[in-house]
C-alpha cells in the first residue's frame, strides 16, 4: 500500500519522529510504525488528522491505494467464509473441551483419562483454529478499507461512523452462541463414543 510510504514521507519532510507523528494523531507509536510499513491502514479519522498535518489532501494521501484496496477486497471475499468458518468451528472445538472438562470434573476422573485427554485435545485445537482464523483475518483491514473509499465517494465522516457495522465484540459473541450450539450437539456425540469405547 502506498499510503504508508507517503505518511513516511510526509513525516520526514516535517522532520519529526513516529513517536511525535503518534501524539499529533492521537494513537500509538506501533500504529504508526504499522501504517508505514503497511500491516494495518489507518481508518478516516486518522486520515483527516495526517492530510491536516501534513497539509495535503486525503486524495494525495491514498490515491496509490484505490485499486490496491479494490484487489485487497475482492481476495478477502474468497477467504472470508474460510474465516467465519475456521472461527465458528474453533469456538465451538472450545465449547465442547470446556464442558467436558466440567463432566470429566464431575466424574471425578483425571486429565489423564481417555475423556480428559480427548477434552484437552479439542480446546488445544479450537485454540489454535482461532489462532489461525485471527491470522488470517489481520491480513485484510477491510471494514477500515470500505470506509476509505466511502468517504472518498464522498461520504461524511460521521456518517461513516454511524454506519459502522457490529462491534468485534458483538460479533465474537455471535459466533460464540452459534459455537456453542454447534458444540453441545458435537459433545453429545462424542460422550457416546467415548462411553461406548470404554465399556467395551
Amino acid at each position: 500500500m502506498e499510503v504508508g510510504k507517503r505518511i513516511r514521507e510526509e513525516r520526514e519532510r516535517l522532520g519529526i519522529s513516529q513517536e511525535n507523528l503518534a501524539r499529533e494523531v492521537f494513537v500509538s507509536r506501533q500504529t504508526v510504525s504499522n501504517w508505514e510499513t503497511g500491516k494495518t491502514y489507518p481508518d478516516v479519522q486518522s486520515l483527516l488528522l495526517l492530510s491536516n498535518l501534513f497539509d495535503v489532501s486525503v486524495d494525495s494521501l491514498v490515491r496509490g491505494d484505490v485499486e490496491a484496496m479494490e484487489k485487497q477486497m475482492e481476495n478477502y471475499e474468497l477467504e472470508r467464509y474460510k474465516i467465519k468458518a475456521s472461527m465458528t468451528v474453533a469456538l465451538g472445538l472450545i465449547a465442547v473441551g470446556a464442558v467436558m472438562l466440567a463432566l470429566l470434573r464431575m466424574r471425578g476422573e483425571t486429565l489423564t483419562s481417555p475423556f480428559g485427554i480427548v477434552a484437552l485435545f479439542l480446546l488445544l485445537a479450537g485454540v489454535a483454529t482461532s489462532f489461525i482464523a485471527e491470522r488470517i483475518e489481520k491480513r485484510y483491514d477491510i471494514e477500515t478499507m470500505q470506509e476509505v473509499q466511502a468517504f472518498l465517494e464522498g461520504k461524511e465522516p460521521d456518517e461513516i461512523e454511524r454506519e459502522r457495522r457490529m462491534p468485534k465484540a458483538l460479533r465474537i459473541a455471535i459466533q460464540m452462541v452459534a459455537g456453542a450450539a454447534a458444540a453441545v450437539v458435537f459433545m453429545m456425540v462424542v460422550y457416546l463414543i467415548i462411553a461406548v469405547v470404554m465399556h467395551h
